[in-house]
């Protein structure tokens, strides 16, 4: 994860050594080993905890957006950003291409995120998030929060068309999987560490509040499109109420996305590993031109497609 770039980019390797002052250990090591197979998994260690998860991540997705920067400006390639978005952990990475916040203080938020939201989690053994699919794309939003409202659990993740993820007990969410599947509904129970976008993770966002009250956020150059309020926000006490509610609250991606469509952007560039957030968008509207950022080969391809057609946004 992020090894060519950083064998192959100044500005890359330089960012994973300011992670790794920051966190106070490798974190480049951690994201370069080579994934060992368990009895029915592909294992990555401790790089599969959500307190490396998240800094990894995030110094990956940056160091992928650093590369695209740079790339594009050596190759005289405009990278005319209008908006820019992130889906949960995402907003934070959207946040450093908007130059509302410095590398530094955005991973010391999100390593206190990821550590709240652990520690909080051990504490809801018996919770969790499971997944709904349609593929299809047959979902009814309205009708999710229906049967949520029936088995006391919550939507967190209002994905696509296709998909959406709900969470709380796990004993409930099985019972709603039965009722599901007979509609014909494909359910996952997801490999996650707490009840995460649930209310119950309140009192682990009130902990990050506190952290976000005392960092330094400037009003950002491109506005951010919020997962939560799906508004498109550059004021500091904004981003902080949107990083503090995005904990306990529906992450609405879906809107979110055609939001930004509806006020006029025309193409998506997706920087970081693997490309989640793209095969979502393709749900959502499969018209919009769309592009990523992982690695050398997925860098190039993109330089090139934007040089040819002279403009990114």
């Amino acid at each position: 994860m992020g090894k060519d770039l950083y064998e192959n980019f100044g500005c890359v390797k330089h960012i994973y050594e300011q992670a790794n002052q920051i966190l106070g250990y490798n974190l480049a090591e951690q994201c370069f080993e080579k994934p060992t197979m368990g009895k029915k998994f592909i294992q990555r260690k401790d790089l599969n905890k959500t307190i490396y998860t998240q800094p990894a991540v995030l110094t990956t997705s940056y160091a992928c957006y650093k590369a695209l920067e740079r790339t594009c400006k050596e190759r005289r390639v405009e990278l005319d950003v209008l908006v820019v978005a992130g889906h949960s952990l995402g907003e934070y990475t959207a946040l450093l291409a908007s130059g509302a916040i410095d590398f530094e203080t955005c991973l010391t938020l999100v390593r206190k995120r990821a550590s709240y939201m652990t520690e909080l989690g051990k504490g809801y053994p018996g919770a969790g998030l499971m997944a709904i699919i349609d593929r299809n794309g047959g979902l009814n939003y309205d009708g999710i929060c229906a049967l949520c409202k029936e088995f006391e659990v919550y939507i967190t993740l209002n994905n696509s068309k296709r998909q959406i993820v709900v969470g709380g007990s796990r004993e409930r969410l099985i019972e709603m999987s039965k009722k599901l599947k007979k509609e014909k509904k494909l359910v996952t129970m997801l490999n996650v560490e707490g009840p995460f976008h649930t209310p119950i993770m309140k009192p682990a966002a009130t902990k990050l509040k506190r952290q976000l009250n005392k960092s330094n956020i400037s009003i950002a150059s491109k506005p951010l499109v919020a997962n939560v309020s799906t508004d498109a926000i550059v004021d500091p006490n904004d981003i902080r109420k949107e990083l503090y509610e995005q904990m306990f609250r529906v992450v609405d991606w879906r809107r979110s996305i055609e939001k930004a469509i509806g006020d006029g952007v025309n193409l998506f560039i997706e920087v970081g590993p693997q490309k989640v957030l793209t095969n979502l968008l393709k749900d959502i509207d499969p018209l919009v031109p769309k592009m990523n950022v992982e690695n050398i080969e997925s860098l190039k391809n993109t330089v090139e497609e934007l040089g040819s057609n002279g403009i990114a946004s």
